[in-house]
This record gives structure tokens, sequence and C-alpha cells, in this order.
């Protein structure tokens, strides 16, 4: 009897391997999490835009898996399956590959968050185990979670780029964030399109909305999309338009102009409008990072009333601003204000990089990388 990771598998001409691959993820989530009532893989896997290629050294992964796994109760051994998650694919595929797999209770089902993300999986979501819960899915989703997901991917091409010296990381991590483009233009006219493949082409018929409108924009968004077609694509072209173009993006977004070349208060306010309200849960998960990690009374209770995404997202838009204009020494000091403040660190944690672009950009990777983790914890337990 076929797989259902066979069944995706053969339907959009992926490779054995990864089938292999999610085969065994369902094994290790039933001997580790204990009563798995569904796992689910969301869009790009499930509509046919998971990228590999074959070499003469054999089958390269690509893309990362995004999905969820529903359990009855609280999982058995979470950091036992997180380590044989990083066994499983490590040394596999590129840089962008791993699999990125949320664990929640069966009960959240029908409390899930109303982002792009879960109503486009309730679209377009494959069942790779269990009985479907697709059905359950929000229908609805808030425009402001899909400016919070653009902000916080700003981050992949600079850790590509300056942590990582990963040259065709850089240009994977390039294409996909330009292709966040297509998806904040169909939130914001209320559409859910899934695929990544299937927006950049609606966006590049339709030309939509202010975003729509931008020649730049267009340029990036083909440059994606031919790198999509053929990964990672090319390097130059996308390193040379992903900051200008990402930059024009996010100053269109909300039809206020040209964003401040230094993100000061002013970028961290108009960002923080973007966002959507924080819940009591996300409050509460807030205050026990604090309390757990305390630093200081007053960063503690700066970083709890403040808008971590808009403060981050401010600073790295400074960065992709610096680099847009090819601009010599180190970007304006209000980044590294901003990312200090994000990741509650002290300021002698940039201090040392002063006029070395270089060393500043992946200082600020490192600080980034921490402040996520004061935000997200959960993150600590997948590969950053």
């Amino acid at each position: 009897m076929r797989s259902q990771a066979q069944e995706l598998c053969d339907r959009f001409g992926y490779p054995t391997e990864l089938s292999e691959i999610l085969d065994e993820v369902v094994d290790l989530a039933r001997s580790h999490l204990g009563n798995v009532q569904s796992i689910v893989l969301s869009p790009s896997t499930s509509t046919g835009d998971f990228l590999w290629k074959r070499t003469d050294s054999g089958t390269h992964l690509l893309s990362d898996v995004d999905g969820f796994i529903f359990v009855e109760g609280a999982p058995r051994d979470l950091s036992g399956f997180r380590e044989a998650l990083d066994s499983l694919t490590r040394g596999v595929g590129g840089p962008e590959f791993h699999l990125d797999l949320s664990i929640s209770s069966a009960n959240t089902i029908d409390r899930l968050p109303q982002t792009y993300q879960f109503v486009e999986t309730g679209l377009a979501g494959f069942v790779l185990s269990g009985k479907s819960p697709l059905e359950r899915f929000p229908r609805k989703f808030d425009p402001r979670a899909s400016r919070q997901a653009f902000l916080l991917n700003l981050f992949k091409p600079l850790r590509h780029e300056f942590l990582l010296a990963s040259q065709g990381g850089l240009a994977q991590a390039a294409a996909r964030l330009i292709l966040d483009i297509p998806t904040l233009a169909a939130s914001e006219r209320g559409e859910c399109i899934a695929g990544h493949r299937g927006r950049a082409r609606w966006f590049l018929d339709e030309r939509p909305g202010i975003l729509g409108t931008s020649p730049l924009i267009t340029e990036a968004v083909e440059a994606a999309e031919a790198a999509r077609q053929a990964p990672p694509g090319n390097l130059a072209v996308l390193r040379a338009i992903v900051y200008p173009a990402i930059l024009e993006a996010a100053s269109l977004l909300d039809g206020r102009g040209p964003l401040h070349e230094n993100p000061g208060k002013e970028t961290v306010m108009r960002l923080a409008a973007w966002l959507p309200p924080r819940s009591v849960r996300r409050v509460s998960g807030e205050l026990r990072t604090a309390l757990q990690r305390p630093t200081h009374p007053t960063a503690d209770l700066r970083w709890l009333l403040n808008r971590k995404e808009a403060l981050a997202g401010a600073a790295l838009l400074g960065v992709f601003g610096h680099l847009a204009r090819g601009a010599a020494g180190t970007p304006p000091n209000g980044i590294g204000l901003r990312l200090l403040e994000f990741s509650r660190r002290p300021s002698t944690h940039l201090d040392s990089t002063k006029g070395d672009e270089r060393g500043f950009i992946r200082s600020v990777c490192e600080v980034y990388s921490e402040g996520l983790l004061e935000l997200y914890p959960s993150l600590g337990d997948a590969s950053q």
C-alpha cells in the first residue's frame, strides 16, 4: 500500500528521497510524540512548489517543508523528536532545506490564528497522516499578520550573505523573500492564492494594487519566479535587486510614502501600526520570557511594552536601505539601537564593529537571532 508521502511525491513529480524523509517523519512523530491525530503539510510543498534538483553528486532538496502536527494530550518526547528531525535532514539538502513542523494539541485546531498561512493551508494543505483537520482551519485572515510575517522574514538574505557566507543560500533566500511581495499584494486585497508560483503568476498578470504598479518590484518578482523555476537562480541579479525592491515594497505598502533612511522612532511607530494586536497568550509568553531571563528592569519593561517586530523590522529595513544605496562604512546608528532594544543586549555588543560594514551586519544577524529567540523561545528547538 502506497503511503501518503508517496502519493504526494507522485502527484508533483517530487523525488523519492523526499517521500522517504516524509515517511520517516510520520514514524518519528508516532514514536516520540504519542497519540498523533494528524500531520498536515502546508503550501508550498502541498502545491507542487517544493524545490529540488539532481546533480552528479545526487539529489539536492532545496526548500523547507512547513507543516503542523496535532497530538492528543501533551507531546511525550518533544526534544527527542526535534533531535531526530535534525539527524534526518542533516547533510541531505541545500542551505534552505529543513523541516519546520509546528506541534500543537488537537484541541487548538478550532482556535488557530486567522493568518494567511493557516487559511492557505486549509484550502490547499496535504494530509500526510491521520484524519484531515483542514475543514476546521480558518477561512478569514488579517492582512496585518501578513505584514508581520514579512517583517520577520527580512532577516533571511542577510543571514546567508553575511552570517553564513552562502552564495547559493543567498540567491534562494532573496528569491523567497521577494515572493513575499505577491503574498502581501493578495493579502491586502483579501484574496488567498495558494502556492508561491501561483501567486507570482497572478501578480505578474494582474499587477494588483499599489505594489503591482512598480517596475522595480515587477522586475524583482520576475527574477524570483525565474529562480524558482531554475534554483537557486541568478545570484548577481537577485543580489542587486532584493534590497531595493523590498525597501520599495515596504515604502509603498501602507500608502504613506518612503521610509526614513535612519530607522528611528518614526519608522518603528509606522511599522507598529501594521501589526495585529497582541493576544493575551502572546503577552503572557513575553512576560514569562522576561521573568525567566531577566536583564535589567528598565530594559525588560521597555521590551514588554514595545512591538518587537516593528523594532527589528525598522532596523533590518535600515540595513536594506544602506545596501541598496551602496554606501560605504557602517549603516546608521539607529539600526544598532533598535536591535539592541529588540534583543535586550548591552550596547557593547555592536561597538567593536564600528567602521566595518560586513562585521556590523554580521553582528546585526547575530543580535537579531538572539532577539528572535527571546520573542519566540520555541524556535530554540529548531535549527536557525
